[in-house]
């Protein structure tokens, strides 16, 4: 057993700007993902979470307005890459408006449905990554 103080739990959501100057936030834990995409985002925000797996809600505050396909994908391959298939080559990664999304009944924090979205294919990519010009 190790005795001494806890490490620090994450403060809250990470705070990323797209290329295109639009706000991303993602949640790096289940609680953290509740309060991404109930609390922070609003309807006409563009949510994200890979296909199927564990991994990270990750919302574009758009307020409504169309989200650049740059910021789509670069969103995208944000939340494979917090996700379990960060290893992997390709990931699937569901992205709808945040109105489609439902708290799952009788589920944990963060654990949701989702009524409709549409399926993109990336390559997981860390932030700074893309800062630097990789493509997802």
């Amino acid at each position: 057993r190790r005795r001494g103080p806890k490490p620090a739990a994450p403060r809250g959501p990470l705070r990323w700007e797209s290329p295109d100057g639009l706000t991303v936030l993602v949640g790096r834990n289940s609680r953290q993902n509740e309060q991404v995409t109930f609390a922070h985002a609003v309807r006409g925000d563009l949510w994200l979470h890979a296909r199927g797996i564990p991994g990270a809600h990750v919302v574009v505050r758009s307020g409504g307005r169309p989200v650049p396909e740059a910021t789509r994908r670069a969103a995208a391959a944000l939340a494979a890459m917090c996700s379990a298939a960060r290893g992997e080559a390709r990931v699937e990664v569901t992205a709808t408006d945040v109105r489609h999304v439902r708290r799952l009944k009788g589920g944990g924090p963060g654990m949701v449905t989702v009524a409709q979205g549409e399926t993109v294919v990336v390559r997981p990519c860390a932030p700074d990554a893309l800062e630097q010009g990789a493509t997802p």
